[in-house]
């Protein structure tokens, strides 16, 4: 796999990662569980607000994509290192699919 494609697969993961920690409750709402123990609360609306800075940082998708970033560019660095770069590409290709179909939902408005 070439180099520019195990970029693309990268980027694609790290924005469906970031939806998913920063907006979305993910499968058995383990997100939005996550959300609540790091601090984030909900207003009589429904809107979450920060009480912290871990909050603050989690629910800005910003913020967070850095973070998540970074890991995976430790986890593609790893399984380089280790020669394992076709498998961690595989474990990262649905959410980078995953990702790519929300971004065309969100560019399309449907």
């Amino acid at each position: 796999m070439s180099f520019e494609t195990t970029i693309l697969i990268a980027a694609l993961a790290t924005y469906r990662l970031t939806l998913l920690v920063s907006k979305e409750a993910g499968p058995f709402d383990i997100f939005g569980r996550f959300r609540t123990w790091a601090g984030v609360k909900y207003d009589e609306y429904s809107k979450p607000y920060a009480t912290g800075q871990l909050s603050e940082m989690i629910l800005c998708p910003y913020c967070s994509s850095v973070w998540i970033g970074i890991g995976v560019t430790i986890l593609v660095g790893a399984a380089a290192y280790l020669n394992l770069l076709t498998l961690i590409t595989f474990v990262l290709l649905p959410l980078a699919l995953s990702g790519l179909s929300v971004f065309f939902f969100k560019w399309t408005g449907v």
